[in-house]
């Protein structure tokens, strides 16, 4: 996710519709414009924040939030695993198997796919 990220914002906006359907979600952060980029100051200061998970949403809301310096060094880690992976752009979800599923989908659409690749995976074996 990149906290700027219009489609990120909203996928986040929506994450109660998505645990309802049964899909977690997991972050990495990525800042898509790279270490020079205001969203990756953002992304280290909600990495050093001590509730992450709510400083990410006042972030996506364009509020502020508490923070301090820490060693956000993750925030490059999450960055280089979304470029070896071939992260073009954001919202971007990444499946258990590696599957790629690129741009944003609402929760309904997204647990359909979910629920086809889950098919198709069981055919395969």
């Amino acid at each position: 996710t990149d906290i700027d990220c219009t489609y990120c914002r909203k996928l986040h906006s929506q994450i109660d519709d998505y645990m309802a359907k049964g899909i977690e979600i997991n972050y990495l952060l990525y800042p898509r414009n790279g270490p020079t980029s205001q969203s990756w100051v953002k992304a280290e200061n909600v990495w050093c924040a001590d509730d992450r998970n709510e400083a990410l949403t006042l972030a996506k809301a364009d509020q502020g939030f508490e923070t301090h310096s820490c060693d956000s060094s993750m925030v490059g880690k999450h960055y280089a695993m979304g470029r070896d992976i071939g992260l073009t752009g954001t919202p971007a979800i990444v499946l258990s198997d590696g599957t790629l599923v690129s741009g944003y989908l609402p929760p309904e659409p997204l647990a359909e796919r979910l629920a086809v690749l889950e098919t198709l995976s069981v055919a395969k074996n």
